[in-house]
């Protein structure tokens, strides 16, 4: 305790140098606190982007490796003229495919733009304003005997017409009372035809839970449809005998051309609602349009097509990914958490240089007194606890001021430095403060170094002998 409260005294007594080092190991220690934890915040905000962001990518044909070892092969007509034909046909994903790849530790989540056809037995289509002569006519549900003479072919050219035995079959199970489609989405940041400015949603809002649903205005009115009312669907395949039903949260107006709008009865009918809705109706015939996944980082992207392609996926297909929205959202943090990083580590060397400099004029004034103390009998262990001491209570008062600095300071500078982020922490990370303990007492240590040198170096005697 003596020796302690000794140090006090001698930090009172020479208030001018102490306050020098005081001033300097402040200014070091609030820089090191401000720029770890802009680092820190940083680091955060980038963690923060890349488990929101990720990089998209999206199945699509390698047509380049396609073309290059399957070439499309010449086949002389009967007139003499010359096609060119492919006889390779790709098989696109299906759904049951799409969800298997999105079970991948390479994939943040997976963003659909689902499908299905509806019957309803309740629901009036919406008519199509076509010139006689020019009507859509639903071939959905016919016999094939029906099919061969509405296409004037056999059932070897159905099929080819379909593309397979599958397809044909399909169209055969279909309902007669399909009266619309059922478009089912992830995010409705997927809805481009409202982006585009084609959609607008009038009333209401859009689909956001299980069984929910927005509905067009011309459907609306054919129906007699507002907002809260509930419609009744079943699937498109006769096996879809089970109903669902869907509240109308929205209703959106279609703002196609006039020409086009005439076309286009089946698309007034489309109904849309979330993928959840869809996945659980236990429809058949559910088509994925698109499916985006979004992975974990740019380094993911190679991983997951290999482990797709061992997964089933044809070796024509690849990702198309773009790393633009991924980078433009980390590369400016990333900047600004390595030059924190290097400010901090250049504000600690460089305090560090200069509390080492002062420490070492300090003692050498001291000597002195060092040698008094020495020739009274004091120990040398003593001695220098009483230098530690003197230190170590100057780093806690310098490292008090720097977290109240730190508090204060670390919320504008990460607002001015990294803009409006407000889903981010900007108040002084705890690991800002530990940092700042760490380094106070590093150094303090390098203070004590500094003095237990001095004492040891040289004997009282000499000591009081140099200064006579």
């Amino acid at each position: 305790m003596y020796i302690l409260k000794n140090a006090w005294k001698n930090l009172r007594r020479n208030k001018g140098r102490n306050f020098m080092v005081l001033l300097i190991a402040l200014i070091t220690l609030t820089s090191v606190t401000l720029s770890f934890s802009i680092k820190t915040i940083s680091d955060l905000a980038i963690t923060r982007y890349k488990n929101n962001f990720g990089v998209q990518a999206n199945i699509t044909v390698d047509w380049e490796k396609f073309n290059h070892e399957i070439p499309p092969a010449e086949k002389v007509n009967a007139d003499g003229s010359i096609s060119v034909e492919q006889n390779y046909e790709l098989s696109a994903p299906g759904l049951a495919d799409y969800l298997k790849y999105a079970d991948s530790q390479y994939v943040k989540r997976t963003l659909y733009d689902a499908s299905v056809a509806f019957a309803s037995d309740t629901l009036i289509p919406v008519p199509n304003n076509l010139r006689p002569g020019a009507e859509i006519i639903d071939i959905g549900g016919m016999t094939l005997d029906e099919l061969k003479k509405f296409f004037h072919e056999d059932e070897a050219g159905l099929k080819e017409i379909f593309g397979s035995t599958e397809e044909l079959q399909k169209v055969m199970d279909t309902k007669r009372n399909c009266i619309g489609t059922l478009w089912g989405f992830t995010d409705i940041s997927l809805l481009t035809d409202f982006t585009e400015g084609k959609r607008k949603l009038e009333q209401g809002e859009f689909p956001a839970e299980q069984g929910e649903c927005i509905v067009s205005t011309v459907f609306a009115e054919q129906n007699n449809l507002e907002t809260g009312d509930t419609i009744s669907v079943s699937g498109p395949n006769k096996a879809d005998t089970e109903e669902i039903t869907l509240k109308v949260t929205g209703i959106y107006a279609d703002y196609f051309s006039e020409a086009s709008a005439a076309e286009l009865g089946m698309v007034y009918a489309d109904v849309i609602t979330t993928f959840d809705t869809i996945m659980d109706s236990g429809f058949h015939d559910i088509s994925i349009n698109d499916a985006t996944f979004i992975l974990n980082t740019p380094d993911s992207v190679p991983l997951f097509l290999k482990e797709i392609h061992h997964k089933g996926l044809n070796e024509y297909y690849t990702l198309a990914y773009s790393t633009e929205d991924y980078e433009s959202n980390t590369k400016p943090l990333e900047n600004i958490s390595r030059i924190a990083k290097v400010f901090t580590l250049s504000a600690s060397v460089a305090g560090a240089a200069i509390l080492l400099l002062i420490s070492f004029f300090n003692i050498r004034e001291r000597k002195y007194e060092i040698g008094v103390l020495r020739a009274m009998g004091m120990k040398k262990t003593d001695v220098v606890k009483g230098m530690v001491y003197e230190t170590l209570i100057l780093m806690f008062i310098s490292f008090t001021f720097s977290v109240f600095l730190g508090f204060v300071l670390t919320k504008p500078m990460a607002a001015a430095l990294l803009g409006n982020l407000n889903e981010v922490n900007k108040t002084l990370p705890p690991a800002a403060i530990l940092f700042s303990a760490v380094i106070s007492l590093a150094f303090s240590v390098l203070a004590g170094v500094c003095s237990l040198l001095a004492v040891m170096r040289h004997e009282p005697m000499w000591i009081l002998v140099e200064r006579n």
